[in-house]
């Protein structure tokens, strides 16, 4: 076999590589992987994955971006001006960035960065609204959604930065991206860990159904009273929310940097009833932030048992919330 052959031969075999780890990822993002009331593996908050990349949904939006960039080479002016703008929409419509851990799929994450009735690109520096579904080492004790609000009003982070934890409760799937929506509806369907789901606007990331409504960002001047994501949980589920502006919610904290916040607590939330809870007994390390905060409980029934049913008084039971 000659140089050419062998070249020809390697090239074939990562052209197929790269096929693979691909499709390893796409099936991670779209299919569901369920969990049992146990851990399947021991949390290592020390093990945290930190690169990224996109991953390409196999829909409309794709094949739109695709005949749009064929009309470039053509296209001059004011033309050309629309059509950039129409290629990029359709683009963040067709692909979601993810947070990878080697081959495996830990996270993925949507912005509201355009003009719209969640976002109103009013401040000099623009504004963006990004919701990120993290599940570090696919375990349940650090499966959340993060959503960072930067309302550009200074361009300082710890001034325009809001920071939003929330956990939900059961945790039974692995969050996904459901493909078997209609994508005519422009949709992306999430589906969170108690297997609920929220709709996304494929194209401006606005919440446009599902178990979670957002309220517009708050453009407030002041950001000692700006308030945070306007969120409403519809599901049957708990959901446990803490706040901080340009910090860590799940840590404790000494100081409040903005009225809206509570430094030592967090939220927890189940059918419009709200009770309050020490974040030391949500969140392992939260005194400590130089370490990694994590959920304690790898067990729900463990969580009603030590938070949800002495403290909330409740008496919720497994059943109650599924």
């Amino acid at each position: 076999m000659g140089k050419g052959e062998i070249m020809k031969l390697l090239i074939l075999c990562l052209f197929a590589m790269t096929l693979s780890f691909a499709q390893t990822r796409y099936e991670q993002l779209t299919n569901p992987q369920y969990l049992n009331d146990l851990p399947t593996s021991t949390y290592d908050p020390d093990n945290l994955p930190n690169s990224s990349s996109h991953v390409k949904l196999n829909n409309e939006f794709c094949r739109r971006e695709q005949e749009l960039r064929t009309q470039l080479p053509s296209a001059t002016g004011a033309q050309r001006e629309a059509l950039l703008k129409e290629i990029l929409k359709n683009m963040k419509a067709c692909s979601v960035n993810v947070i990878v851990d080697g081959d495996e799929i830990n996270g993925f994450s949507f912005t509201n960065e355009s003009e719209n009735a969640i976002n109103p690109r009013t401040a000099e520096f623009g504004s963006n609204r990004e919701f990120n579904f993290r599940f570090d080492q696919r375990n349940k004790q650090d499966m959340h959604l993060h959503i960072t609000e930067d309302s550009g009003l200074t361009g300082r982070m710890s001034h325009d930065l809001l920071e939003t934890m929330i956990v939900f409760v059961p945790r039974r799937v692995v969050p996904y991206i459901d493909m078997n929506t209609d994508q005519v509806n422009c949709g992306i369907k999430v589906v969170l860990p108690t297997d609920e789901y929220i709709l996304f606007d494929a194209i401006t990331k606005e919440i446009i159904g599902g178990v979670l409504e957002e309220q517009p960002m708050d453009m407030t001047e002041s950001r000692h009273h700006r308030e945070f994501a306007g969120l409403n949980y519809t599901g049957n589920g708990i959901m446990i929310r803490a706040d901080r502006r340009a910090g860590t919610p799940e840590h404790t904290y000494n100081v409040s940097y903005n009225v809206n916040e509570r430094v030592r607590d967090a939220v927890v939330i189940h059918k419009g009833k709200e009770c309050i809870v020490n974040k030391n007994m949500i969140w392992e390390n939260t005194e400590d932030p130089d370490e990694t905060a994590y959920f304690m409980y790898s067990s729900d029934q463990e969580f009603l048992d030590m938070v949800i049913n002495p403290i909330c008084g409740w008496n919720l039971t497994m059943d109650d919330i599924i």
